[in-house]
């Protein structure tokens, strides 16, 4: 799933929060990292993380997604996501192939010929935490798309903190024993 922001401050959210956001531009990679604290049980957030045909749900940007197949602990997974920066709106396609690690670790790494990046690779590790759930997100995107420099690095950030404040919320409404 496609979460895309440097040293924003944490902004708490209902019980759950973002602990620590940063996105950096490398050339034509950016480079994530999002820590957050969702309360809600670790086995029902990496449930709903790894439904893949239902992450429209968790996310305001994806317009679709679905399996495409699925092999072994792997699945190849399809993500239409639409979004808008100032006037400019663009329709991203993510195909991704999604693997099971074990011990709350997920690894999603986009098929090139199939996606609007040149590459992409995503690890999520979701942990049971004192209160809740913790979860990392780690990932190096090279658009094939332009990103206009400074603008588009700090627009990339504000989407990612806001795009995250979404993600929480969602997860922990969707819980069955949210109130």
């Amino acid at each position: 799933m496609t979460l895309l922001a440097a040293c924003l401050c944490p902004a708490a959210l209902h019980a759950g929060e973002v602990l620590h956001s940063q996105v950096r531009r490398d050339g034509d990679h950016f480079l994530i990292h999002l820590q957050m604290q969702i309360d809600v049980p670790t086995d029902e957030v990496y449930r709903q993380l790894t439904d893949y045909d239902q992450l429209h749900r968790l996310s305001d940007v994806i317009v679709s997604s679905r399996v495409i197949d699925t092999r072994d602990h792997r699945q190849r997974v399809e993500v239409i996501s639409e979004g808008c920066v100032l006037v400019f709106c663009r329709r991203v396609t993510q195909v991704q192939i999604a693997t099971t690690l074990g011990q709350g670790y997920i690894r999603l790494i986009d098929d090139p010929q199939q996606s609007d990046f040149h590459s992409g690779r995503t690890l999520w590790h979701i942990a049971p935490a004192e209160r809740g759930t913790h979860v990392t997100l780690s990932a190096d995107l090279q658009p094939r798309f332009w990103v206009p420099p400074l603008i588009g690095t700090a627009i990339f950030k504000h989407k990612l903190l806001s795009e995250s404040t979404t993600l929480i919320n969602n997860l922990e409404q969707s819980a069955p024993d949210a109130p």
